[in-house]
């Protein structure tokens, strides 16, 4: 007789930031929490991104297709699973603005939010050209890369489609060489306007409150991004 499987059902709900959509998840099990902790282990962030992929995509029971989660869809997905699976709160240590002692202090992971502007983002270049912005996926982010090149690799998957006054021309139908040709192109005026869009990607994040053991001042502190809480 086989032995029975357990903690297979999802029990929760959550909404994808970037599209509202519901799906149903179950905590990680102790299978994908060993990657996590060999992946955490090994500081490579390529090997932790896979690791964080993999779980939510197994953690989640209804479709979602991977290559179109977007870089906080992913990071807020993976707090909601991790806050089901080792607990709500957790212990950060964060350090003091007026001293600079660090302190730890309590974070609710069910307070994290999310805010993403689901209108479509136009950036206007020059009277005759546009672009039409989108939010980047970690599917097209290429983490083994060169560290110099990553930031202009993203602002490349940030524009969706470039507009002119005949055509809207789909960046998913143009070879990498022409892409890159059309942002090495731009003023820095013009470029600036896109990295713009890209500082102000939607992240998860929450405000801390703490006082300091160390001097007693009060504190409050903006914390954000998937790391702070892995």
């Amino acid at each position: 007789m086989a032995l029975p499987l357990l903690n297979e059902t999802p029990k929760y709900t959550m909404k994808i930031p970037s599209t509202g959509k519901s799906v149903r998840f179950r905590p990680y099990l102790v299978k994908e929490e060993k990657v996590l902790l060999l992946a955490a282990e090994s500081n490579d962030i390529n090997q932790v991104m896979n690791a964080v992929i993999d779980t939510v995509t197994a953690c989640v029971a209804d479709p979602i297709d991977r290559t179109k989660l977007t870089t906080f869809d992913l990071e807020y997905m993976f707090i909601k699973i991790r806050s089901k699976s080792v607990g709500e709160k957790i212990d950060l240590n964060l350090s003091c603005e007026h001293c600079e002692a660090t302190t730890k202090a309590l974070v609710n992971l069910e307070e994290i939010d999310c805010v993403v502007d689901t209108e479509t983002k136009v950036i206007k270049l020059s009277d005759e050209v546009s672009v039409e912005m989108k939010y980047p996926s970690y599917e097209s982010i290429d983490l083994n890369g060169d560290e110099s090149e990553l930031g202009f690799e993203i602002l490349a998957n940030c524009i969706d489609a470039v507009l002119t006054e005949d055509e809207r021309i789909a960046i998913s139908d143009e070879p990498k060489e022409s892409v890159r040709a059309f942002l090495e192109s731009m003023s820095k005026e013009q470029f600036d306007s896109l990295a713009e869009f890209m500082n102000d990607l939607p992240q998860i994040k929450t405000q801390v409150d703490f006082s300091c053991h160390k001097c007693g001042g009060d504190n409050s502190v903006s914390v954000a991004g998937m790391q702070s809480f892995f």
